[in-house]
């Protein structure tokens, strides 16, 4: 049969398309012995420039400290769909940081992960001790740990101390209960003789972090349960809600991104005195002695209200670790081991402004002169830091959570029904998972 052009073509780039993947794939395949006789490891990271730099030399080090192990770093930034066709047809990595800890939990559940407590175990460390207990937490899955990581993040909101003493409130007093933080939040709305808005304090957000604030949580690991809608989560999200009502919340976001840029640009409406308040992490710090040098700013926890929970935390991120498929796990928890040593650890987060994420390290001088790093890390070494829950469709479940979410907040849904279709629609997923799994 004579085809035609219009399907030759299509067909034609499909095969092109998978010789390329194949090509990619087996580029970053490890061959037994490298060049320099050395066992080459191949290490897939998300980084890039100066944060790639810095963790280069890291395992340039390493990699000239012994003549038994070779490690070759390729990137993968913008391309973490490559993660999931490598495990897919088993040409993996022998290490990778390019797996978020939202995706830890799915993974571990498909087998495509190697355990790591043996690794731990002979490496003669206790590193549920020198790791925040909810990072460790969050690196676990059905009593074994699957991943460790290099870097953390923390969350507080940061202040304008200008605007806090324009309004009277003071700029050495913080918002300590939820009821305060209300009512700053009201004190902040600025508008112009036309009744124009010109600033506002800020908008919370969030609802899977205020859950938690609120008391609440997403899953109950003894049980393997969803949680969804617990009564905390339920009146989390409708605190969120009555404050998008009170503010108009489409307005808001027009007046927010009418001035465009992220932490990262000048444009940042915090930045511009156009937001009082801005949550964000400790590397703020550095975007603002870069954007905004002479802005005078302060920070505080997110407030709790009656019955919740004091300086509460979610955290994520990328995490390390081995491919079951790995050939050289040996070679590659070696590597792991080494970078996820103190003195590692410690100048990786130096090079790139995060909070490290062992407790010790977080505590050391070089951290805590900066008094934003040391009340993070006080905070995020405490009981209220939640990573992503060990339950395998965490990914499907978050983007249910934020849709119940968008619902209430632009659509007026009642909170309690939200989140009982999201109970039901992730009830039902999970029993699917576990029951293939053949782990309930």
């Amino acid at each position: 049969m004579k085809r035609s052009r219009k399907y030759i073509f299509p067909f034609a780039v499909f095969i092109l398309a998978v010789i390329a993947g194949g090509l990619f794939l087996f580029s970053c395949r490890s061959d037994n012995r490298s060049r320099t006789g050395k066992t080459e490891i191949v290490f897939w990271t998300g980084w890039t420039g100066k944060e790639m730099a810095v963790l280069q030399g890291i395992v340039d080090r390493f990699n000239a400290s012994q003549d038994r192990i070779h490690c070759r770093m390729v990137t993968l930034a913008g391309v973490y769909q490559k993660v999931r066709i490598a495990f897919a047809g088993g040409d993996v990595p022998d290490l990778m940081s390019t797996i978020w800890a939202e995706e830890l939990a799915g993974y571990a559940v498909r087998d495509v992960l190697e355990p790591l407590d043996p690794f731990i175990e002979k490496s003669g460390r206790d590193l549920s001790k020198e790791y925040m207990p909810g990072l460790w937490k969050m690196f676990r899955f059905e009593g074994h740990t699957y991943a460790l990581s290099m870097t953390t993040n923390g969350i507080l909101y940061f202040y304008n101390r200008d605007i806090f003493d324009e309004i009277g409130w003071g700029s050495d007093r913080v918002p300590k209960t939820l009821e305060e933080f209300e009512e700053l939040n009201r004190l902040c709305v600025k508008r112009d003789e036309e009744g124009n808005l010109v600033r506002f304090g800020t908008l919370p957000e969030v609802l899977h972090h205020w859950a938690y604030i609120f008391g609440g949580g997403w899953y109950d690991e003894k049980s393997r349960k969803i949680t969804a809608n617990r009564p905390e989560n339920v009146r989390a999200l409708r605190w969120l809600q009555e404050q998008a009502g009170q503010y108009d919340i489409r307005r808001l976001q027009r007046f927010q991104k009418s001035f465009g840029g992220w932490i990262n640009s000048a444009n940042c409406p915090f930045y511009v005195g156009k937001t009082a308040m801005y949550s964000s992490g400790e590397y703020m710090v550095h975007h603002l002695k870069r954007y905004q040098p002479d802005l005078d700013y302060g920070w505080f926890p997110f407030p709790a209200p009656p019955g919740g929970r004091e300086n509460c935390c979610v955290v994520g991120g990328s995490v390390f670790a081995i491919p079951a498929a790995s050939k050289h796990k040996e070679e590659a928890w070696e590597l792991l081991n080494y970078l996820t040593l103190p003195e590692n650890i410690k100048e990786f987060c130096l090079g790139i402004h995060n909070l490290p994420p062992l407790v010790d390290v977080s505590r050391d001088r070089a951290f805590t002169k900066d008094p934003v790093y040391r009340d993070l890390a006080e905070i995020m070494s405490g009981e209220n830091v939640f990573g992503p829950p060990p339950v395998p469709i965490w990914i499907q479940y978050l983007a249910e959570i934020r849709r119940a979410e968008e619902y209430a907040l632009y659509g007026g849904r009642d909170p309690k029904e939200a989140l009982d279709e999201v109970q039901r629609r992730m009830e039902r997923e999970l029993d699917r998972v576990l029951r293939q799994k053949k782990l309930k």
